[in-house]
């Protein structure tokens, strides 16, 4: 080997040990103390699909289950309220967005080629969001209920009925309690609006512009992304527990419930607003 080559070589060997320094050192910053926040999760919250490719890969990795507020009545925080998973005009322009005041094609072209831009996102878990689900979910049941009651033949009815019943039985059992309930771009102010640590989570986000059309009206706004919530790894001393976790049981009556493995999580949001998994234990059947 010649000195050129091994001058290449260690060269390339000292950026490998750089760039892997680096990160340990962003791991290590991110995990000190004290962590922005904890969340106390649930197999609801944190869903895995290791068993699609870890036969490649001895890795197991959880995925943040979260949700956008599904209000219809009301603008919450930012929402639009006709849609429910879109940021508000309002919002979009507190975050860095161009929003424009004339609504037509051009204009809504424009505004969609905005780049997205980075944001901060507040996670709610197990708030009041998730308590006005379950009674949205309890009222459409109560109506579709008193529907049938009064037409018990029509097949329409009797099929919405049992639908209201599967979405208040996934609502009680097995849907995340997580929810996005704010943007912003200050954490300082997310933080002292949302001050409870073990029940908000604040985290980085990517904020994309959207536009539709809908009943021959426009409608702006945005929606987001949350790339660290992708692939959250569980630690190899948890691994055995994973495999032989309990499962959730079947309901007869509910054809698609039960399967899940069973298990609670405490997740930890460190410096860099980055989640890791600190305890893990199995849940009850």
């Amino acid at each position: 080997m010649n000195w050129s080559h091994r001058h290449n070589l260690l060269t390339g060997l000292g950026l490998i040990l750089l760039v892997n320094a680096i990160a340990l050192a962003g791991v290590a910053w991110n995990r000190s103390e004290p962590v922005d926040s904890r969340l106390q999760l649930s197999e609801r919250e944190l869903d895995n699909s290791y068993e699609y490719w870890r036969k490649e890969n001895s890795g197991i990795g959880l995925r943040l289950d979260y949700r956008w507020p599904d209000i219809r009545t009301s603008d919450v925080n930012g929402y639009s309220a006709a849609d429910g998973n879109r940021l508000n005009p309002a919002k979009m322009r507190e975050l860095g967005f161009s929003v424009p005041t004339e609504l037509n094609e051009e204009s809504m072209r424009r505004y969609r080629r905005q780049l997205d831009r980075d944001g901060l996102l507040v996670l709610e878990f197990n708030g009041p969001l998730y308590q006005q689900q379950l009674q949205r979910a309890q009222e459409q049941l109560t109506k579709s209920s008193a529907d049938l009651t009064a037409l018990p033949s029509n097949k329409d009815l009797q099929e919405t009925y049992q639908d209201a019943r599967a979405d208040l039985q996934r609502e009680q059992t097995s849907a995340s309690r997580l929810f996005i309930i704010d943007a912003g771009t200050d954490q300082a102010s997310l933080r002292a609006k949302y001050p409870d640590r073990q029940r908000y989570a604040i985290v980085g986000g990517q904020i994309s512009a959207w536009s539709w059309h809908d009943d021959d009206h426009w409608q702006l706004g945005g929606s987001a992304q949350l790339p660290v919530a992708n692939n959250i790894n569980l630690p190899q001393r948890w691994h055995q527990l994973f495999d032989n976790l309990p499962v959730r049981k079947g309901d007869a009556e509910f054809p698609h419930s039960g399967g899940e493995k069973l298990f609670n999580a405490e997740l930890a949001f460190g410096q860099r607003l980055e989640p890791w998994v600190v305890q893990f234990q199995a849940g009850q059947p």
